[in-house]
């Protein structure tokens, strides 16, 4: 499978009228939106294709139990945590996981609390639902991006009734230790909050394990929503599938309450090719983790060789870097900057507050156009000195 990673071309990830490759024109290399430049496993291909020889008819609520199977089975010999069917909402994406878990814990004006840099939905979620964000900025240092739990006692509030937390963090690529989860659970208990926790890049870790931050402890299992899916690990975004997990089930009959007829029943076509690749397509999951850390391996190592005054941490988990260009005269318009040298990145300031100058790098893609990419963006910043 490694050849055919490899043997992604430019004009393959063209023919496609997704978001990615259509949004910044035909002369940018699109290295932004989440999404991987692979084919998905065959596996997968087969089985949509089959399920589409069927009656489309309606599904069954909540959704297929063969599905609802091998996610407690994932779950269990995955990340050794033990749940039940009942324990599962499916939902049609990771981010409506995110408003509805919003809206179903918090009323407008209470704070949330999440760390940033973040996914910029998770920002968005708070705001576009009249809650308050409560941003704890994460810190960077020699040995990588790190939770500030200082000023995290300093941010909450008697308003504050969530903590959201990213886990493998997305855009900094840390996969935090059970020590610092376990020190984030004190402060969740300390402060009586309820928890919402996207580990939607759980199976995509290098270095490192992923823990279940509900998995700590009886009582984190009693206050927590946990997101997880296949749209990033098998590349399935545009199918649309994503699960709400809790242990409690008056946490989940809230999120139902909250999102009562605005979210619709699992896709047939989403839930056969998300039990295909839970159980038919392990193989090609363990060799698209070996491929990005390679990717990710090679992307650090030019970046350290050629660009040494871009501040970056390589990622521990998911297939998205952040870096820092603030260095540069030409920060304040970074994204614009390397797009006019035809590389799209995503901009840094919709991920939080204090982050202009930094972009988001996406390394899911074929080795050759991960080089063509880093030699336009190094010949694009050694135009600039940076700053002294």
């Amino acid at each position: 499978m490694r050849e055919q990673f490899d043997a992604v071309t430019i004009e393959d990830c063209r023919k496609f009228t997704g978001a990615k490759w259509q949004q910044y024109g035909p002369e940018a290399l699109a290295l932004w939106v989440a999404d991987m430049d692979f084919p998905i496993a065959p596996e997968i291909q087969q089985a949509i294709q089959e399920r589409i020889t069927h009656h489309i008819g309606y599904p069954q609520h909540g959704g297929d139990p063969e599905l609802q199977q091998a996610i407690v089975d994932r779950m269990q010999e995955r990340f050794g945590w033990e749940i039940q069917t009942k324990d599962i909402m499916m939902i049609p994406g990771v981010v409506r996981g995110l408003y509805g878990g919003v809206m179903a814990l918090t009323q407008p004006g209470e704070g949330v609390i999440t760390q940033t840099p973040v996914y910029p939905p998770f920002l968005m979620s708070i705001e576009n639902t009249g809650r308050t964000v409560q941003a704890n900025p994460m810190v960077y240092t020699p040995e990588g991006w790190q939770l500030d739990f200082d000023q995290l006692e300093a941010v909450v509030t008697p308003e504050s009734k969530v903590l959201m937390i990213c886990n493998p963090q997305n855009p900094t690529g840390r996969v935090f230790t059970r020590a610092e989860l376990e020190r984030l659970a004190e402060f969740v208990l300390q402060h009586d909050l309820l928890v919402i926790s996207d580990e939607l890049h759980a199976d995509l870790i290098f270095e490192g394990q992923h823990t279940v931050f509900a998995s700590l402890s009886p009582e984190m299992e009693q206050r927590t929503l946990t997101l997880y899916g296949p749209g990033k690990t098998f590349n399935l975004a545009g199918l649309g599938m994503g699960f709400i997990i809790s242990r409690n089930p008056a946490l989940l009959a809230k999120v139902r309450k909250a999102t009562v007829g605005m979210l619709p029943e699992p896709n047939v076509l989403s839930m056969a090719g998300t039990l295909a690749a839970y159980t038919r397509a392990q193989i090609w999951e363990q060799e698209v983790v070996a491929y990005l850390k390679d990717n990710r391996d090679h992307l650090n190592a030019r970046l350290k060789a050629e660009l040494p005054e871009v501040k970056t941490a390589s990622p521990e988990g998911t297939y998205l870097q952040l870096l820092d260009f603030t260095a540069y005269p030409f920060a304040a318009e970074v994204q614009k900057t390397l797009l006019a040298g035809g590389v799209a990145l995503n901009d840094g300031p919709p991920f939080g507050k204090g982050y202009q100058g930094y972009v988001r790098l996406n390394f899911a893609t074929s080795k050759q156009i991960l080089d063509e990419a880093l030699d336009r963006l190094v010949a694009t910043v050694r135009q600039h000195a940076p700053t002294v």
